[in-house]
């Protein structure tokens, strides 16, 4: 099997694959969906050498199965908004990506992304390569864990948290709008990796809790947790998340805590703050229609709870991205 370019190609390696029409200037490139589709793109940004940042918005006519293979250990960051992903490689079981963030480790084995014919996908990607983490640790001096053997270690929570999901809006912002200097394209990457290892240090130091949870209760809570984020603005009644996990709802409460470090009810209100940050693109939603949709009847509350997850106001948000 040939070896893939993303290495120099980013999602251009993709786009060339499916005859999507690749205008470029500078360091951006716009990969526009072939002209029998009904209509999308791919923007991307190349502010390093090693790294690309895209902002995808496309439907397919067609399925699209790639085989991604670089020699390069790499590391694919995904923040699906909307749509279907599935990931297979080699030795595990394939997964469908569910919204929010994701976090794929290459090792330099093939890397395969299928998306069914007519779905609509919309997601921001991060693609960084571990010789760029190496420049950028070289060249600053830190010594941090945070290239592609390190990733190994990170859990889905410390990649899908609310100080991300920040961070990863930011970039889908400026790659859509050309609204960042390339500097801060490459700084925000790194960023990423550097809170990834942080959240992973922050769950280090707090109490040893697990041994309450036995591995099968932990596969019941996960179930639990994969609902959840499958669509947290439909949740279920307490009853059915009981019900997923076969236990009470006492023993699930505890249990929970035990297991992810924070309560049942915080979980649910980060995973709803993060999708009501996600939907405060959308012009045609204001904020009063997205605290309703989220669940609250007052948009003050909301204000609140949005604030007390992201450290800013949906109203700050919104500004700052000139919305």
């Amino acid at each position: 099997m040939e070896y893939t370019d993303e290495y120099n190609l980013g999602w251009g390696a993709f786009s060339k694959h499916f005859g999507f029409d690749t205008k470029r200037e500078g360091n951006y490139a716009m990969h526009t969906v072939p002209g029998n589709w009904e209509n999308g793109w791919i923007t991307e940004v190349n502010p390093a050498k090693g790294l690309f940042i895209a902002s995808a918005w496309f439907k397919a006519d067609e399925k699209l199965d790639y085989k991604m293979f670089t020699e390069k250990p790499c590391l694919l960051i995904l923040c699906i908004d909307t749509g279907d992903m599935t990931i297979t490689q080699k030795g595990k079981k394939a997964k469908t990506l569910s919204p929010f963030t994701q976090l794929i480790i290459s090792k330099g084995t093939p890397l395969r992304l299928t998306i069914p014919a007519g779905m609509h996908m919309c997601f921001t990607s991060v693609l960084i390569f571990d010789s760029c983490i190496d420049n950028f640790l070289s060249a600053t001096g830190y010594s941090y864990p945070i290239r592609v053997l390190d990733a190994v270690k990170w859990k889905p929570g410390n990649i899908d948290a609310p100080n991300v999901m920040l961070v990863m809006e930011q970039l889908r912002w400026g790659v859509r709008g050309n609204r960042l200097p390339l500097p801060a394209y490459l700084l925000k990457a790194m960023e990423l990796l550097f809170l990834f290892a942080h959240n992973k240090d922050k769950e280090a130091k707090k109490p040893e809790r697990r041994k309450y949870v036995t591995w099968s209760d932990e596969i019941k809570l996960y179930r639990v947790k994969e609902r959840i984020d499958e669509s947290p603005l439909s949740l279920p009644s307490n009853e059915e998340l009981c019900r997923i996990a076969q236990m009470s709802e006492s023993k699930l409460r505890i249990s929970f805590k035990s297991l992810y470090g924070k309560t049942l009810y915080s979980y649910i209100r980060e995973s709803i703050m993060k999708r009501a940050m996600q939907m405060l693109a959308d012009d045609d939603l204001n904020i009063k229609n997205i605290a309703h949709l989220c669940g609250y009847e007052n948009a003050a509350k909301f204000a609140a709870a949005f604030k007390e997850v992201h450290g800013i106001t949906p109203s700050e948000f919104r500004k700052g991205f000139g919305l």
